[in-house]
């Protein structure tokens, strides 16, 4: 489908007001690229842990780099996540690591390459989205001066959660994304959101197609009209790996309701976020700082 089409747009407009997830198919960017991608994933994971704990991310690395299992803090548990993550993405400028953002690149060249095609389908996507509350399809570009777009890569194996203790069954904690919105691959079932009846839903792998959900600044901006979706990962009763990519906003923007969105009737309901220096603290209190480790 042309996302670009009115057709598109109409849809597009109507889910994200009424659940904020819904598939995408026609989006332009070739199979072999994302099973390639996956492929890397997996050969990454494969390795010795002290290659892995190389890349190590933290403020340092402005978050870029690889998280061990558990050391991502859960927000509804005592534990954290059961899953091994890595991040690859744009910066604000020269690591405070010494390092370039190159080198945390490096174990993921075909990854990176889905990046950029996933950074050129996201602006798409965030087109269709401002043309369905009836505003310019650039009306958002304003605030992507330049982006902080990231790619995450996840790998979830059976028994994390009990290698690290967790009383909870599920690998990922239910939350919101702090993205405008985030679209997601994965191998093997595992994604679930959650509905406005409080039901978690899971979402399949459907061959050839993206999932996408709605985070917190596309619902803050809006005011609401827009909804975002808690997520979470289930029991993983089968090794996986997913491929998120989160379109992001400028560093230092300071995201709260829009103009055309509030009135007398629809005072502002979000607080300000800014999406820069405030998202770092609450990145840094979830997964610490482990670049120095061996």
């Amino acid at each position: 489908m042309d996302l670009s089409s009115e057709k598109a747009v109409a849809e597009i407009g109507e889910v994200c007001r009424r659940s904020g997830f819904f598939s995408v198919r026609g989006h332009g960017i070739p199979a072999a690229l994302v099973t390639s991608a996956f492929e890397e994933t997996a050969r990454f994971y494969a390795r010795p842990l002290r290659e892995k704990t190389e890349f190590n991310a933290g403020m340092r690395s402005q978050f870029l780099g690889y998280r061990s299992v558990g050391q991502e803090k859960s927000t509804s548990h005592a534990g954290g996540e059961a899953c091994e993550q890595y991040r690859i993405g744009r910066t604000t400028g020269a690591l405070a690591s010494g390092r370039p953002a190159d080198f945390y690149h490096e174990p993921f060249r075909r990854c990176s390459g889905l990046f950029e095609r996933m950074a050129v389908l996201g602006d798409t996507l965030l087109s269709a989205c401002a043309e369905g509350l009836a505003q310019s399809g650039d009306f958002f570009d304003p605030y992507l001066k330049p982006p902080m777009h990231r790619l995450g890569l996840n790998h979830y194996k059976v028994g994390y959660g009990a290698e690290i203790a967790n009383t909870v069954d599920y690998a990922m904690s239910p939350h919101i994304d702090h993205a405008l919105f985030t679209v997601v691959a994965q191998d093997e079932p595992g994604l679930e959101v959650r509905g406005a009846d409080g039901d978690w839903t899971p979402v399949p792998v459907v061959p050839d197609a993206f999932f996408v959900f709605l985070g917190d600044y596309l619902q803050r901006w809006t005011n609401g009209t827009y909804k975002a979706v808690f997520h979470r990962v289930g029991p993983v009763t089968t090794d996986r790996m997913s491929i998120q990519y989160k379109h992001r906003p400028s560093y230092s923007t300071v995201v709260a309701p829009l103009d055309p969105f509030v009135s007398a009737a629809n005072p502002p309901r979000y607080e300000p976020f800014d999406t820069g220096s405030q998202y770092a603290s609450l990145l840094a209190s979830l997964i610490g700082d482990r670049e120095a480790a061996p």
